[in-house]
């Protein structure tokens, strides 16, 4: 094995350059990763999806299906008029109020489980997992669907992103762990940065730019023990894991720090906030999926155990929800990104109509509410409804493959996409599931 020789005088064989740009995705190596921009095969469109997850399932009552003439027990915070007329949400969301007409909201969403692991796994696959096993995909989660079959929009960048740190069941199953989400840190912080693409201490990019052309050089001599193509394969997957290191393009995406700080102020200067604004620059940059993850101070499992906040979180939650979303909504549309980026919000289920004995709500996944904003379509309406207590859907029942169906199509994946399992047998992405019409009109 040729070595290369540092400036120190120390060898650096092939696993030691790779090494200094070691991606963590599940343990997987940054070349690896890069991967699924060779296996994307459909015609790449120029779309993006960011994916607000609400843990722990918000309250349709108390956030965007107020109840306002339900009985008191259902209804503990005041509702208030929006931009579209005889819509209302709860007291706390003034900002989305006033721009109603730029999303949509569905009051009838349902599936039916009560269980934060299986609902989570189910919103982020479309598919109820039978043999759950806790922290563990059984099967792809849309982001790794959409890195191996969309890849990123821009050469030199990754699909799918997680803020912060990594989302469970939001991995790739049986698609291998090359198509795992990069998970980054919280971007509030005042020292965020991306520990995952940094060189290793002391090594620089000019130092790793000098070190790439003698391995260039001296792979060539190589070039006879091995086939042309497995040379060439891994040639094309050095010189895209360097730029993932070294890139500019990478760096510039990520360096939330050159944002005005009066829009970062405008987001709101919460994890939350700052990652509704990092999200917005990396689709903007090029990468095709991000997801956002929503438990600022604590979950939206408001159950009023010992421990929990009850609904009274909600007037924290609540607040810094409208404030992140209603400015990334906005932030889109001023940027001339609305028709191009999908912006999704959901929990794994809702909440049930009456408050418990410790005041809070219980699970409750027989219906629940989604909001969809951007994406060119048409919005500015209520989808479904659900009854007078917020307990079940109304009319037109929707269920989580509806509104993964929607995102795929958007993203132009086609539903006879069929990866194979663990086994070998094709599974359709979604089991069933229509885009929902009344958008796409």
């Amino acid at each position: 094995m040729l070595s290369l020789l540092s400036t120190d005088g120390r060898g650096l064989g092939r696993r030691d350059f790779l090494r200094l740009g070691s991606l963590s995705a599940g343990g997987v190596a940054l070349s690896d990763v890069l991967r699924q921009r060779a296996a994307a095969k459909d015609v790449r469109r120029d779309t993006a999806v960011i994916q607000v997850f609400l843990c722990g399932g918000p309250s349709q009552h108390d956030t965007f299906d107020p109840k306002p003439l339900a009985p008191a027990e259902c209804r503990p915070f005041d509702s208030i008029e929006t931009a579209m007329p005889g819509v209302r949400v709860t007291e706390f969301f003034p900002r989305l109020a006033a721009i109603f007409d730029r999303f949509s909201v569905i009051r009838s969403v349902h599936h039916g489980d009560g269980s934060h692991n299986h609902s989570v796994h189910w919103m982020q696959t479309g598919r109820y997992p039978d043999k759950l096993v806790f922290g563990q995909n059984q099967f792809p989660a849309t982001g790794a669907i959409i890195s191996k079959y969309r890849g990123a929009n821009v050469a030199g960048l990754m699909p799918s992103v997680a803020i912060p740190d990594g989302f469970y069941y939001s991995t790739a199953s049986y698609l291998g762990a090359r198509y795992n989400p990069l998970e980054v840190p919280d971007p509030n912080k005042p020292d965020f940065q991306l520990p995952n693409l940094k060189l290793t201490q002391g090594n620089t990019v000019n130092r790793l730019e000098d070190r790439m052309q003698i391995l260039r050089g001296l792979d060539r001599y190589r070039r006879d023990l091995e086939s042309q193509g497995q040379m060439t394969a891994m040639d094309s997957f050095q010189t895209a894991a360097h730029d993932l290191i070294a890139g500019p393009a990478v760096h510039r995406a990520f360096d939330i720090s050159s944002e005005d700080p009066r829009l970062r102020d405008r987001y709101g200067r919460t994890r939350l906030g700052q990652g509704c604004l990092l999200a917005r620059r990396l689709v903007e940059a090029g990468v095709t999926f991000v997801n956002v993850k929503d438990y600022e101070f604590f979950e939206w499992a408001m159950h009023g155990t010992v421990g929990g906040p009850g609904i009274e979180g909600t007037k924290t939650k609540g607040p810094h929800l409208d404030m992140a979303l209603s400015s990334l909504i906005l932030d889109l549309e001023e940027r001339g990104l609305s028709d191009r980026v999908l912006v999704q919000v959901f929990g794994e289920f809702g909440r049930t109509s009456n408050i418990n004995t410790t005041a809070g709500r219980d699970h409750w996944g027989n219906v629940f509410t989604a909001l969809f904003a951007g994406g060119g379509l048409r919005h500015g309406q209520v989808i479904g409804s659900s009854d007078a207590r917020g307990a079940v859907p109304l009319d037109r029942p929707l269920g989580p493959t509806d509104l993964l169906a929607s995102m795929y199509r958007f993203l132009g994946l086609s539903s006879d996409v069929s990866p194979l399992d663990f086994s070998g047998r094709p599974i359709p992405l979604l089991p069933d599931g229509e885009p929902i019409r009344e958008m796409f009109i």
